[in-house]
């Protein structure tokens, strides 16, 4: 994808504080600011300009929630200053797993900070293949993940990728283990076994569910082939990637990655057999935070609801808590260029909370 000139002033040096105030300068200006957060703004009286100038300021703002970023129009949450320009913006929805879709906004070079540059530069350091056929097999449509598959894929010198579609959220209304889910898992793998017999496909990028029935429909051969294995929509155990790395495709370097489409993608910087799943978020534009029930920030090691806060200009999102539980970890003193913030381990849905996230495929 194309970047935007002409649209910020940023600098590479630039540390999260900095981008904060950038961010929060365009969101709260009074002219070209997002109507969301002017009015959350006088909700509050505060100046946020003002007021909010390092990241425990954004406390001010209270938390957010999928209702807060579901009640009004997306160009609401989008600055005004850029309504002329939504033709190079990329959009996408929610898969609805805890609850209806809600849309989302990123402006085409935070599109690429969100979703290509993270994998790009993990994959590089752990020697993912490059030049190589993938073969993506998950939702397209309103799904920002298909739109990334896309460009992951060029950005990795491959062409565009072969691809299966699914609708997740249908598949998500059917009952799990009844015949109407076993047959819909059967007409997506049979799509995708009829590309890998006919492709030389070296990349699998899928969920951990579509992985397992290709793993066990596929020949020794094509299974040997397969140099890199990418995985993202649902959550995978330390087991189950032990499992797809030692058993099924031992010859590929596996990569798995946490995030969703509000606010981008964390990437592992580890690809060894039997690893704890670490995921960092990259650049300066994602935090994540793990709190306790009311809310608190936990300290590293400490597993909670992990909460994030999205620092971009498109869309601000602050301190919305996900639905999952992780614990947080520290920043790798051997990361790559770019990955120097905290992460979170093993993320999984917070059952504890009684939150029964609706899966299926994805």
């Amino acid at each position: 994808m194309s970047v935007m000139t002409g649209v910020h002033c940023a600098v590479a040096t630039e540390d999260v504080a900095a981008r904060l105030r950038r961010v929060v300068a365009c969101h709260f200006d009074p002219a070209g600011g997002s109507r969301f957060w002017l009015d959350r703004q006088a909700q509050l009286g505060i100046d946020a300009r003002r007021q909010i100038t390092e990241i425990a300021d954004l406390a001010m703002l209270g938390e957010m929630s999928a209702d807060d970023l579901s009640r009004r129009p997306l160009a609401d949450y989008v600055p005004v200053r850029f309504h002329d320009r939504l033709d190079r913006f990329v959009l996408g929805q929610t898969g609805g797993t805890t609850g209806s879709g809600t849309w989302t906004a990123y402006r085409e070079d935070e599109f690429d900070e969100a979703f290509v540059r993270p994998f790009v530069v993990a994959a590089r350091r752990l020697r993912f293949p490059e030049a190589e056929s993938w073969l993506y097999v998950g939702p397209g449509g309103p799904h920002i993940i298909g739109k990334a598959a896309r460009c992951l894929a060029r950005a990795m010198g491959g062409a565009d990728p072969f691809s299966v579609d699914f609708d997740a959220r249908w598949a998500k209304r059917l009952p799990p283990g009844s015949f109407a889910a076993r047959r819909y898992l059967e007409h997506v793998l049979e799509q995708a076994l009829d590309v890998i017999g006919r492709q030389r496909i070296g990349v699998l990028f899928t969920t951990p569910v579509v992985l397992a029935g290709l793993a066990g429909a596929m020949t020794h051969a094509q299974r040997d082939r397969i140099r890199g294995v990418h995985y993202g929509g649902l959550a995978i155990d330390p087991e189950q990637m032990r499992e797809f790395q030692e058993r099924w495709f031992p010859n590929a370097v596996h990569v798995s990655g946490y995030g969703n489409t509000l606010f981008g993608c964390c990437l592992e910087l580890d690809a060894s057999v039997g690893r704890l799943l670490d995921y960092y978020p990259f650049g300066n534009r994602l935090l994540l935070e793990v709190v306790d029930d009311e809310g608190n920030s936990l300290a590293v090691g400490q597993t909670g609801r992990v909460r994030f806060t999205r620092l971009d200009e498109s869309m601000l999102i602050v301190r919305f808590r996900e639905r999952d539980r992780a614990a947080l970890v520290p920043p790798r003193y051997d990361a790559p260029e770019g990955y120097g913030l905290p992460g979170v381990r093993n993320p999984e849905p917070d059952l504890l909370a009684g939150i029964r996230p609706a899966v299926g495929l994805y």
